[in-house]
């Protein structure tokens, strides 16, 4: 199996999640999926484009989809997590009110989960990969 190699499209994607990440800054919100979702978005920009610029382009056996696939999941899981909580303290600092827009308590909840949410990852990455190789075509 070939993996595709990085062209424009990321470069592209990536200016998108930072112009939709500015607008989101600047609006008064606390609630927890918006950054949730743009910690998902950030963690799977950053694995995507490691992924793809270490080893784009080159021919991975099939048998090492699923280990790969696994572990990409896992850690984009974990780094959903961190980056979920690091966005939450930079919109904390960004707007500096006396009240924060996420107190200290919902950060740290956010940095437990992270083992369960990289499991999570790895669990998915586990299917994504079974989907690939099950329509994987020699």
């Amino acid at each position: 199996m070939r993996l595709p190699s990085t062209g424009r499209w990321p470069q592209r994607l990536a200016l998108i999640y930072g112009a939709a990440l500015f607008l989101w800054f600047s609006v008064e919100d606390n609630t927890v999926w918006p950054v949730t979702l743009f910690g998902l978005g950030l963690a799977m920009l950053i694995m995507g484009l490691t992924t793809l610029g270490k080893i784009g382009q080159k021919v991975i056996p099939v048998r090492a989809l699923l280990p790969l696939a696994a572990w990409f999941g896992g850690l984009t899981g974990l780094g959903t997590s961190i980056a979920t909580a690091g966005l939450m303290f930079f919109k904390n600092a960004l707007h500096a009110h006396v009240f924060l827009d996420f107190p200290p308590g919902l950060m740290l909840a956010i940095l437990e989960r992270a083992p369960v949410w990289g499991a999570v990852g790895m669990l998915v990455g586990c299917g994504l990969g079974l989907g690939c190789w099950a329509f994987h075509v020699e």
